[in-house]
């Protein structure tokens, strides 16, 4: 599995804080980590590419109509997808929690086009 990254991004991943600069290609274990953190990459090759949150519904089936904010970041940026006015409302939910995913905020924003 191969991914590619979107953005320079500094995950915790196997006991450390590894930096990936924009445009590096990882692969294996840490692609999948980040795909299901929901990081900002794209998939590269079709397992990234067939890839899906756990849960989440068959690629031919529209996204559930209810937010569920407590699922995973990966499920809750399928439920958006690249839907302004769906973003606002997962922003204004993940926002309104007492500990809001900081990483899962900035990826909402920019969606939502408030950056």
């Amino acid at each position: 599995m191969r991914v590619k990254v979107r953005e320079t991004l500094s995950p915790y991943y196997n006991y450390g804080v590894v930096r990936i600069p924009e445009g590096e290609e990882v692969s294996g274990a840490l692609a999948l980590y980040l795909l299901e953190t929901g990081s900002a990459v794209d998939p590269v090759d079709e397992a990234a590419k067939a890839w899906r949150p756990e849960g989440a519904e068959d690629s031919g089936s529209a996204p559930a109509a209810d937010l569920d904010i407590e699922a995973t970041a990966a499920a809750v940026l399928a439920w958006v997808g690249d839907d302004p006015e769906r973003a606002e409302a997962a922003l204004a939910a993940e926002e309104a929690k007492e500990s809001p995913r900081s990483t899962l905020v900035k990826q909402l924003s920019k969606l939502a086009e408030r950056e």
